[in-house]
């Protein structure tokens, strides 16, 4: 008797979960490619280096999943990422902080979900939202672009406790925000080819956190 009773709680605890609405906070890494910023940092006046395509950046974000059925989930995402792209020139370090804002909306599929652990893969998109700061001698300038982002995401939760887990997670993002302009209008420079500058990129990124289940 004892013996089934064990049997029968070991089979149910193997069987898959259902998802679970929950929420997750934490901070990442991203490893971009924009080759229109970088040409614009690496045509400042004076410049004595010339910064690499690919670039590293930090994010910290929120969001909050929502099952739509035992498969399929629909997260709401927020990410704020900041890098610096600092140069050195004949007079002084020229100084660019990239901000983005990029609010998405992914649909997940769940691969696996067994309660102690969970793993998605998922693909959204949304309206981000950049900002370029340039202070550099007398240059003293903000420049913002906004336009559409994707992007492609693998995620895995594993239990801490009953609610708490741990959130990790690597994505592949694609920026298409447009061409960069100050409050009158002004553009930052041209490019090689002669147009104005984006914050159009691509990039890899792992992000790390804590979810949260409501269950």
């Amino acid at each position: 008797m004892s013996l089934g009773i064990v049997l029968l709680f070991s089979t149910a605890a193997a069987l898959p979960q259902p998802a679970h609405a929950g929420a997750s906070a934490g901070m990442g890494v991203t490893y971009s490619s924009s080759r229109e910023l970088v040409d614009l940092v690496n045509g400042t006046t004076g410049a004595q280096e010339k910064l690499a395509e690919f670039h590293a950046g930090a994010e910290f974000f929120v969001n909050v999943s929502i099952p739509l059925s035992e498969e399929w989930v629909l997260k709401l995402d927020y990410g704020y990422q900041v890098a610096s792209y600092n140069i050195a020139t004949v007079f002084e370090t020229a100084q660019f902080t990239l901000t983005q804002h990029c609010p998405t909306i992914i649909i997940q599929h769940v691969l696996a979900e067994q309660g102690v652990f969970n793993l998605k893969a998922g693909a959204g998109i949304g309206y981000h939202f950049g900002s370029l700061a340039e202070r550099f001698l007398y240059i003293d300038n903000s420049f913002s672009g906004k336009g559409p982002g994707v992007i492609a995401e693998l995620e895995g939760n594993t239990a801490l406790g009953e609610h708490l887990f741990i959130h990790l997670g690597v994505n592949a993002r694609w920026e298409l925000i447009g061409e960069l302009t100050d409050s009158s209008g002004k553009f930052p420079g041209t490019t090689s080819s002669g147009g104005h500058p984006t914050l159009n990129s691509f990039g890899v990124g792992a992000r790390m956190g804590i979810t949260y289940y409501f269950f």
